[in-house]
């Protein structure tokens, strides 16, 4: 008999139903929830404080999360839409169940903790497997909704993430862009399944654009870095919640060691200032350029 998801495989949130599908007993799930480790999120829904506020949100409107809103529950990269995507059944009534456990009891999504607005999309439901959470739609479908109105860089970045995170293979990736409007298809170029994340995408393809050539994911000694210019310019795009202070510290000094110039960057100087972000690239190859010809 195959074994049963434990229920964090559910995302701690999943209908009665679903529950007893995957082989849990009604007595076992009445005996958790008057222990108080099972709480009813709605009518027919179980949940733990550890499942996410915004999923609670979905289920009491009758909805699953898609788009940005669901890839962050993937750890994918949403880009800067902060706003609640819930999709609906292309004829269902726009509901509000109540919920039967007060929001707050349930967990916040990190890094979105104001988001700004709701919005609503009609499509129908792709199948989902028994053992898959049912407050979010599929990694395709979220990806595909996704990128029907983000940037090129943007849809890029999200696809990259995916198979970074190997959520999806490369060839289920490209099956995306089977689904896409015919604007897109241009973008299957722009993928090098090297980006190691998306702020590494959207640097590289901004510097792409201007008629740089890089290199990326280059191992120098026991460090692998993310993108080098020039063969000695090294540009390490540093996620807050991905990098330890005193580690990256180790690893410039290692690399200044071997000859080469090392720029850091955060989320704020890729997506919010890319000016001040490419002046300071710019001045670093000048600097370095006249200093390998003096």
């Amino acid at each position: 008999m195959p074994q049963r998801p434990a229920f964090s495989t559910l995302g701690y949130l999943a209908p009665r139903a679903q529950l007893l599908a995957l082989g849990y007993s009604r007595r076992e799930i009445d005996a958790a929830i008057q222990r108080g480790s099972l709480l009813v999120a709605r009518r027919g829904w179980l949940a733990t404080t550890a499942a996410l506020q915004i999923a609670v949100l979905a289920v009491c409107r009758g909805a699953r999360l898609t788009a940005a809103t669901a890839l962050r529950t993937y750890d994918v990269w949403a880009g800067t839409d902060q706003r609640i995507h819930l999709q609906l059944s292309p004829h269902a009534k726009q509901r509000q169940y109540r919920p039967t456990t007060m929001l707050g009891a349930f967990a916040l999504l990190k890094h979105f903790e104001s988001p700004s607005g709701v919005v609503l999309h009609w499509a129908q439901f792709s199948r989902l497997r028994p053992d898959e959470p049912a407050w979010r739609v599929s990694i395709t479908d979220a990806l595909f909704r996704f990128c029907l109105t983000e940037s090129a860089e943007q849809v890029v970045a999200a696809i990259s993430s995916a198979v970074h995170k190997k959520l999806l293979t490369r060839h289920s990736a490209m099956l995306v862009f089977e689904r896409l409007p015919s604007r897109l298809q241009h973008l299957r170029n722009r993928f090098t399944w090297l980006d190691g994340s998306g702020l590494e995408t959207l640097a590289r393809m901004r510097l792409e654009d201007l008629g740089y050539r890089l290199a990326q994911q280059v191992q120098i000694g026991p460090d692998r870095v993310d993108i080098v210019l020039g063969g000695w310019l090294v540009i390490e795009l540093d996620g807050d919640k991905w990098h330890d202070p005193q580690a990256d510290r180790m690893r410039t000094n290692r690399l200044v060691r071997e000859g080469y110039v090392v720029l850091r960057f955060g989320y704020h100087d890729v997506v919010k200032d890319w000016a001040t972000t490419l002046q300071t690239i710019r001045a670093a190859l000048r600097d370095g350029e006249l200093a390998r010809g003096a």
